[in-house]
């Protein structure tokens, strides 16, 4: 099993925010992006930030990315997200995740075979589950925490454990079909 992962910033933050977290948190981290300054503020974060283009199949046969086990693409357009993933996916990266900027795009991902994050479903979802079982996210309490503020609830723990994954669509429902 591969414990690296690649993530392709693209052409907008997302990327670079994530791979700068990733590696923080002890991951193995390589970052693609095309802007040249968020790979030269990636590099000065400590994460292994190269410039290229990865919609190029060049660039990507460069990077030696088979040795990847994860890919994440985190583009401002969805077209190019779905054209890098499936690049990735012939690459025999052992999971592809794309991020889905407009929420009636996520089932020509999943069609595709790409694991789809949609912020706009997700965090819709998330206010509904938290309406409905009256708890704060647990972000929420930790920046309280953060903040100086002394918290009595205890820290609840997520049911998701990385085996467990639930695949949002794009009527914000949850789970596989």
């Amino acid at each position: 099993m591969f414990n690296e992962t690649l993530v392709i910033g693209g052409d907008g933050s997302v990327g670079e925010t994530l791979a700068r977290r990733l590696t923080h948190s002890s991951a193995v981290v390589l970052f693609l992006g095309e802007d040249e300054h968020a790979v030269e503020r990636a590099t000065a974060a400590g994460v292994d930030a190269r410039l290229a283009d990865p919609s190029e199949t060049a660039a990507l046969d460069r990077e030696a990315i088979e040795s990847m086990g994860t890919a994440i693409v985190a583009s401002r357009t969805d077209r190019r997200n779905l054209l890098v993933a499936q690049l990735l996916g012939c690459r025999r990266t052992e999971r592809v995740i794309a991020l889905v900027n407009v929420p009636r795009n996520v089932d020509a991902f999943a069609a595709a075979g790409i694991e789809p994050v949609c912020a706009a479903t997700t965090l819709a979802s998330a206010l509904a589950r938290q309406r409905h079982d009256g708890k704060r996210p647990e972000i929420e309490r930790q920046s309280e925490q953060a903040a100086g503020e002394s918290s009595t609830e205890q820290s609840p723990k997520g049911s998701a454990d990385g085996s467990e994954r639930e695949r949002l669509r794009s009527d914000g429902t949850g789970g596989d079909r």
